[in-house]
């Protein structure tokens, strides 16, 4: 994930707002009275063991700490930022999430306004990646007063908008769950500016990005039970390495300050037990993720084992089936919605 304001899935979070990252929604409150500090607000969607918040604010370059957890289910945490001086600041830093579930890293980049003349008036908008529905088009967000209306655009990654929304919300009430909606295009998203209008006048804009692609890649072959990559097998890894740089660079000529990650996904057959072919599929993946890393790829690089989950041939148990003993590469500035929170990052 990463916020940036003015532009928040990755999340861009355009002047103040909310990102998620999985596995909790996190909120911004960046508009605050004059001694009040502004702050991150964890609401944990799975148990998380520690949250930790190291942070920079760009006028001073003071570096500033704040630590939570645990956190059960729905439990919130603040994280201060700063210590409550006066004025407009921008922050940057990095946001770490750990539990049962593995680790989540997530850099975060907003504005700040503490004893403004807007102070407490300003309208906070609220999303969670569980309430977007790309294939379907719809988006919802929460506000923190009642808005009248809301504006949408959603630009794909080769550039172009394919959409372009201006909804009346008229009445709608503060804290509760909006919903904006397109026509969904073929064309792959890259990210959604929304705009939203208080009553007052008062303005938020989010800026969106849950961009993530699949990269074709030809398989790599695996000898029965083993995670070794044979050297017959690293030309498809050359091939597959220039594929993701090929697609990463395309998509970075429209966003330059995209925050991309790579995931590798390992899935096996069914012949054996369920349990062994799950750490198979781990191990393997973890081998691919690897062999990139060891070949240069600088970015963070995640791995996940499904074992016989999600096969691309259906068959019956303990069956033998070479189309099912595959990976799959995902390019994304997010954890891939099918395997939330199972990824883990390459030390």
């Amino acid at each position: 994930m990463r916020v940036l304001v003015g532009v928040g899935l990755a999340i861009v979070a355009a002047s103040a707002s909310v990102v998620r990252a999985d596995p909790a929604a996190i909120s911004l409150v960046n508009d605050v009275a004059a001694g009040k500090k502004p702050a991150l607000v964890v609401t944990a969607n799975q148990p998380v063991a520690v949250v930790t918040l190291d942070i920079e604010r760009q006028e001073d370059h003071k570096t500033f700490h704040a630590k939570a957890g645990p956190l059960r289910v729905g439990q919130k945490a603040e994280l201060p930022v700063g210590d409550g001086k006066s004025g407009h600041a921008t922050w940057k830093g990095k946001l770490l999430l750990r539990g049962a579930w593995g680790e989540s890293s997530n850099e975060v980049t907003f504005n700040s306004q503490v004893g403004g003349a807007n102070t407490g008036g300003g309208v906070n908008v609220s999303y969670d990646g569980a309430h977007l529905d790309l294939d379907k088009g719809v988006l919802q967000f929460q506000v923190s007063k009642p808005i009248v209306r809301a504006q949408l655009t959603v630009v794909a990654d080769d550039g172009s908008e394919v959409a372009r929304v201006d909804k009346s919300l008229a009445g709608s009430a503060a804290n509760k769950w909006l919903s904006i909606e397109w026509t969904p295009s073929k064309k792959n998203v890259l990210r959604l500016e929304l705009k939203v209008v208080a009553a007052n006048g008062d303005t938020k804009t989010l800026k969106l990005v849950p961009w993530s692609v699949p990269v074709a890649h030809e398989e790599v072959v695996f000898a029965s039970g083993s995670s070794t990559i044979d050297k017959a097998q690293e030309p498809k890894l050359d091939a597959s390495y220039q594929k993701l740089f090929d697609t990463i660079d395309k998509v970075r000529a429209v966003e330059p300050s995209l925050d991309v990650k790579v995931f590798i996904a390992g899935y096996t057959d069914t012949v054996g037990n369920a349990q062994d072919n799950l750490k198979l599929s781990r191990d393997r993946a973890r081998s691919i993720a690897q062999w990139f890393r060891d070949h240069g790829l600088a970015m963070p690089v995640y791995y996940a084992g499904f074992g016989e989950e999600r096969p691309r041939v259906k068959t019956p148990d303990n069956t033998d089936e070479p189309r099912n003993r595959r990976a799959d590469y995902v390019a994304g500035a997010e954890e891939p919605a099918f395997g939330r929170g199972r990824f883990v990052e390459l030390r």
